[in-house]
């Protein structure tokens, strides 16, 4: 047997593996298949609502929110019980209480790109993660994908070799086939995040892009797509291939805000100073390069792991060589990002049963919402303020 039918034949037997894990789980391996089991108890609901468990038992009682759902409780004796709410339940109860967190309608919505200076640095999951956690604070988000590799695709169900094709990406639009990006918008099991998934030949960017004719400057044409859909958006989230090329010089130019992911390991923090030599030559003032706005900068700090670590050591390094940038709050190591991925459901996707228990899923839950609440209030929300 030939190395190309060998590389085939294992390029087939993986598609077959993850096509069989999807069917397994959803019964099909279309992204449309995907669905959220996780619920939501009323004191739960009722805190992402923003209202009190008695506001919403009362309207439905008073037939302005359908009754809850019921379940039969486990044991000899069953009785009814409330089954928990599901996403779409909550968000019909902000509709109904006018609670949506939307950004103020004079303001826009604000575009978070996170790259980072090389592979296994918490980007993707990052991104993914964050943005079911804005979801589920009820505002609306695009995520981006334009990494060939198109890992955040596949944690909402678009596989590239499966379900997905060239025409689903940005590329068209970046290489001038296309007028805007509505074309590519595509809908997840989450009902206010949507997603513009990745392909393998997204790789075609770094060399057609620069002989293209476009009608915008090649490292400005990501945002002159993201400019044609953004009014549906409060948030929204670009994570690229972790490389200096066209992708990563298109993603920062769009951002508002680009937030570095780094390891804290030593040669982790070495590969981020080459892409902040990126953006200081795209921003520099000599530059030749015609850019609208300069973006905030800063640096999440990932793989962190406990107190007595070298990498704890190292992130208080950082915090002195590069005052100012790095997060106050991090990402810890955690393998529960890595169990949601075998079991097809995120963090914020997971169902009781889903859990490894729920001390580890509580852990990894805390992982996540200090930096996230963070990067919300920090980076996202100022730009909304009337001092913005």
């Amino acid at each position: 047997m030939s190395v190309s039918t060998l590389m085939r034949d294992c390029i087939g037997a993986a598609n077959s593996w993850s096509s069989n894990r999807a069917k397994a789980v959803f019964g099909d391996d279309s992204p449309e298949a995907r669905k959220i089991q996780r619920r939501f108890k009323i004191n739960a609901a009722a805190a992402y609502v923003g209202v009190s468990r008695q506001a919403i038992e009362k309207a439905e009682k008073e037939g302005r929110l359908p009754p809850a759902d019921y379940i039969d409780s486990k044991g000899d004796n069953p009785r009814p019980i409330r089954a928990g709410y599901t996403l779409d339940q909550i968000e019909m109860m902000r509709e109904h209480f006018g609670t949506q967190p939307y950004r103020p309608e004079d303001s826009e919505a604000v575009t978070l790109a996170i790259p980072g200076g090389k592979g296994g640095c918490y980007k993707t999951s990052t991104a993914v993660n964050f943005s079911q956690w804005c979801s589920l604070q009820g505002y609306r988000v695009l995520v981006i994908d334009i990494d060939p590799q198109a890992h955040l695709s596949m944690y909402f169900g678009y596989h590239p070799e499966l379900n997905t094709s060239i025409n689903d990406t940005v590329l068209p639009f970046m290489l001038g086939d296309e007028d805007d990006l509505t074309y590519c918008v595509k809908n997840t099991a989450w009902p206010k995040l949507d997603i513009i998934p990745s392909h393998l030949q997204m790789q075609r960017l770094e060399r057609e892009l620069p002989e293209a004719d476009v009608p915008y400057p090649t490292h400005t044409m990501l945002q002159a797509g993201i400019a044609t859909i953004a009014d549906n958006y409060d948030i929204i989230i670009i994570d690229g291939h972790p490389d200096l090329g066209m992708g990563t010089m298109n993603m920062i130019c769009a951002s508002d805000v680009t937030l570095i992911a780094t390891s804290t390991e030593v040669n982790d923090i070495n590969s981020t100073t080459q892409l902040m030599a990126l953006i200081a030559d795209i921003y520099d003032e000599n530059s030749p390069l015609e850019t609208t706005h300069e973006p905030v900068v800063r640096v999440l700090p990932t793989k962190l792991g406990g107190l007595g670590s070298s990498s704890q050591a190292n992130v208080r390094d950082i915090m002195k060589i590069w005052p100012g940038l790095p997060l106050t709050n991090g990402i810890r190591v955690t393998d529960e990002v890595g169990k949601g991925q075998r079991r097809m459901a995120s963090i914020y996707e997971q169902a009781d049963e889903q859990r490894s228990s729920p001390a580890a899923w509580k852990r990894a839950n805390d992982i996540f919402e200090a930096t996230f609440t963070e990067m919300l209030e920090e980076l996202v929300k100022p730009f909304w303020s009337d001092e913005a």
